[in-house]
């Protein structure tokens, strides 16, 4: 199964609000893993720059993320990359 840019979005913008939580008090499966570290440590940025007034996790943010890919930093880009190839391969191995 393929992970939807929408959801990979989705999951970016929870995790760029949260990355002034201390870890320890994130809870979920979404927000394990170096993948979710790297896209909190890497596209918070963007959010702000690209995004920012809009409600995280919404329709509006995701398509703002969606529009703008090619605007996404390097680091933001490569992140959800990572993500989207990790979560892939979990998707496959639930099969």
């Amino acid at each position: 199964m393929t992970v939807s840019f929408a959801a990979v979005t989705a999951i970016v913008l929870a995790g760029a609000l949260a990355f002034s939580r201390p870890a320890s008090a994130q809870e979920g499966p979404e927000r394990e893993g170096p993948e979710m570290e790297a896209m909190r440590a890497n596209c918070g940025g963007d959010y702000l720059r690209l995004c920012a007034g809009m409600k995280p996790g919404g329709p509006e943010v995701k398509a703002c993320f969606k529009r703008n890919r090619p605007n996404l930093s390097e680091g933001c880009s490569r992140a959800i990359a990572a993500y989207e190839r990790t979560r892939a391969g979990r998707d496959e191995a639930d099969d």
